[in-house]
């Protein structure tokens, strides 16, 4: 489970660069305002994306409690421009790196449970929530690609298999 987990984070990571790439296509108004479903503008989605993976891997990495995770706020304001977004975003990309590489098989299927502030608890593996974390992430990245397609650019491709061709 150990290297699935880092190959999948190796191409999210990929993925991520791609993405902040293609975002340099856009002007500052397309980037506060064109609408890229769910979470609004692609800056405020993009906003979201970033402040989950910093929680989920704040509490990962034993860096913050749930409690402090969930009082964790990142808005679209915050990340103002692409270049904002791209340093908030490789800032976060370290803390999953140091996180992953301290990662061993008996700690990825280790039990973590949690309580939501919606009520909602449960129990899952590591490896599981960690999977999570990195489909959320694939989820809000082709939102923002279809809002930059929206808005008249080409995205790209942030696929996996465009990854797993381009690795060869």
């Amino acid at each position: 489970m150990l290297e699935v987990i880092q190959f999948y984070y190796t191409f999210h990571a990929w993925a991520m660069a791609g993405l902040l790439e293609t975002m340099k296509q856009l002007s500052q108004e397309e980037y506060r305002n064109t609408e890229a479903s769910g979470h609004g503008s692609i800056r405020d989605t993009f906003a979201h994306l970033l402040r989950a993976e910093w929680g989920w891997f704040s509490w990962f990495d034993k860096s913050m409690t749930p409690e402090q995770v969930y009082q964790l706020t990142l808005k679209g304001e915050e990340i103002a421009t692409i270049d904002e977004a791209a340093a908030r975003w490789a800032r976060i990309r370290l803390q999953e790196q140091a996180m992953i590489a301290s990662l061993t098989e008996p700690a990825l299927k280790e039990q973590w449970s949690f309580q939501l502030p919606n009520g909602v608890s449960g129990s899952l593996p590591l490896w599981k929530m960690m999977l999570h974390v990195a489909n959320h992430g694939t989820h809000h990245t082709a939102q923002i690609m279809a809002a930059i397609r929206r808005a008249g650019h080409n995205p790209g491709g942030g696929d996996l298999i465009q990854y797993l061709l381009q690795a060869k």
